[in-house]
């Protein structure tokens, strides 16, 4: 699996499940890693996948955009929920080649805390909307576009 820290997941105040600091966290500690458990994947292969496990992938997964790859996981990496950008405490500080990939702690996180990340650095909002992947968002996990569009539409208003 991809955490380096001690977490657990249980119901969130913020939604549904959420993601918790078992132990303190130092400000600067790569939280999660890229490892062999994730599955990477271009649109043909991400296209393929059965609708309901597309869903699930698209939901919690991420571009990375250096390599154009698609990354989803199914180590409760998906369930960490979304803060705005100072707030959240944890996330990708720089894109880095795709076996490198981390997210790592903004600040110090206290045991307990719930670990929040800002989706708006990789969101795919930020691709050219003729792009493949907004597309399949559309199609099989449209809550979560519409969801993505609001935080959208929240920045540019702050």
């Amino acid at each position: 699996m991809g955490w380096n820290v001690d977490v657990e997941f249980r119901p969130s105040p913020l939604d549904g499940t959420g993601t918790f600091a078992r132990t303190d966290i130092r400000a600067g500690t790569k939280v999660w890693t890229f490892d062999s458990t994730m599955k990477v994947h271009g649109l043909a292969d991400l296209a393929a996948l059965p609708p309901k496990t597309l869903e699930f992938a698209l939901h919690g997964g991420y571009l990375h955009y250096p390599s154009g790859k698609f990354v989803w996981y199914d180590d409760g990496m998906d369930l960490v929920n979304h803060a705005p950008a100072g707030v959240a405490n944890i996330g990708i500080t720089e894109w880095t080649p795709l076996e490198e990939d981390n997210c790592t702690a903004l600040r110090d996180i206290a045991a307990g805390e719930e670990l929040t990340e800002d989706y708006a650095f990789w969101s795919v909002l930020s691709l050219d909307p003729e792009h493949w992947l907004p597309k399949l968002y559309r199609d099989f996990c449209p809550d979560h576009y519409a969801f993505l569009q609001s935080l959208s539409r929240q920045r540019k208003v702050a």
